[in-house]
């Protein structure tokens, strides 16, 4: 009659053999140690993490087969021994003896092991995660390689600094919006005409990356060769509605606000295009009061004619023309409820009018920090703005 699995043999051997076989063919180290931190059973995998053979491991310490990462083994095998708590999801790195040049990461978690209630050794589970930490810091240097290229381009697109001619005083900030680097597709330039003259743009490509970088390029220069030509707003919108179609980029739509401020005494009188783009705002400094400047126009890049009316006004001094990008208005966050609140131009026509008599660069500033509060600090979207504050001065 054949005999059963297992007849002949008591429980505890066929529980023995059943740990034999996990401890032997686990993915990773596992190694057993007595109370004086010996070696008193390791697997293959343990053994190869070692470089040595395991007849030569058994009865040795960590620290006197490895002096430096061993000593640091041991200061965690210590702790788990004395305080009779595991230690999980240790990161450690060094190189074992027999491979000292080979610098190797290891996830070792230690576990005590009882008898009777009484902890009379430890049991070391190692997996070696040097790929992936390499991997991982190869990752790392990847995206701030793609960062500074990003910032270096996105400032490119930039002017380095804003003049400060006489009778105005100019301020702008920009700030990238997500959380990947890479370059946004809002832009500003300030032009100046002559001693008097300057032509104020701010601007919204489709998209962003290298296409959209290429395309508010396209355009930056566009409106700037225009300028050498003629100082009108529509006129100048019109030539980079021009350079867009020929580029003939998928979506290479763009919206720009462009404004010509020439100072005339101690006012400085505007006129403005916009090319779907936000409506500039002016604060009067005097009351507090918040007027749009403009009317909507065709945005750039979609039709070979479009419209695009110019209106104008005046500022005295203490008066601020403020121009921004839908990453203002548009900014949002979700509610409690769940929905999606904005910023909206309510929010932002009610923040400058609080603040009549701020300077260009204050009013500027106030602007970023309030939508950076509003979003938590994390930015959905490009944000930009151009402010240009009358000061009267000759």
């Amino acid at each position: 009659m054949p005999r059963s699995p297992g007849a002949g043999r008591s429980r505890l051997q066929v529980i023995a053999a059943q740990l034999d076989a996990v401890i032997d063919s686990a993915p990773f180290g596992v190694g057993l140690f007595d109370e004086d931190i010996r070696h008193v059973r390791v697997n293959p995998v343990l053994e190869e993490m070692n470089g040595v053979p395991a007849v030569e491991l058994l009865g040795r310490t960590p620290a006197e087969l490895h002096p430096g990462i061993g000593a640091e083994a041991e200061e965690q095998y210590r702790e788990v021994l004395r305080s009779g708590r595991p230690r999980r999801d240790i990161l450690m790195t060094g190189a074992v003896g027999s491979r000292p040049e080979d610098v190797r990461h290891w996830n070792a978690s230690f576990f005590p092991v009882r008898h009777d209630r009484e902890v009379i050794g430890l049991c070391v589970v190692v997996a070696d995660v040097t790929t992936e930490r390499r991997l991982a810091e190869a990752l790392a240097a990847s995206k701030e390689r793609h960062r500074r290229l990003a910032e270096d381009l996105q400032s490119s697109l930039l002017p380095p600094d804003l003049p400060q001619p006489a009778g105005a005083e100019l301020a702008a900030v920009y700030r990238p919006g997500g959380t990947v680097a890479t370059v946004g597709g809002d832009f500003y330039d300030l032009i100046e005409i002559d001693d008097s003259s300057w032509l104020l743009v701010i601007g919204d490509v489709e998209g962003t990356g290298p296409v959209a970088a290429s395309l508010t390029a396209a355009v930056r220069y566009a409106i700037r060769t225009a300028a050498v030509h003629t100082a009108d707003p529509a006129d100048v919108l019109h030539t980079a509605n021009t350079v867009l179609l020929r580029q003939g980029a998928p979506n290479g739509t763009c919206t720009v606000a462009c404004v010509l401020a020439r100072r005339a005494g101690h006012r400085i009188d505007l006129r403005a295009a916009s090319a779907g783009h936000p409506l500039p705002l002016v604060l009067r400094g005097g009351t507090g009061a918040v007027e749009e400047l403009g009317s909507p126009g065709t945005l750039l890049g979609s039709l070979p004619e479009i419209d695009l009316p110019v209106e104008g006004t005046i500022l005295v001094p203490g008066d601020v023309l403020v121009l921004y990008t839908d990453g203002v208005t548009e900014a949002r966050y979700r509610t409690a409820a769940g929905g999606l609140e904005l910023f909206g131009e309510d929010r932002l026509r009610a923040l400058l009018a609080a603040v009549p008599g701020a300077g260009a660069a204050d009013i500027a500033g106030r602007v970023e920090t309030s939508v950076l509060d509003f979003q938590s600090g994390h930015l959905a979207d490009d944000l930009a703005v151009l402010s240009l504050r009358a000061t009267g001065d000759s």
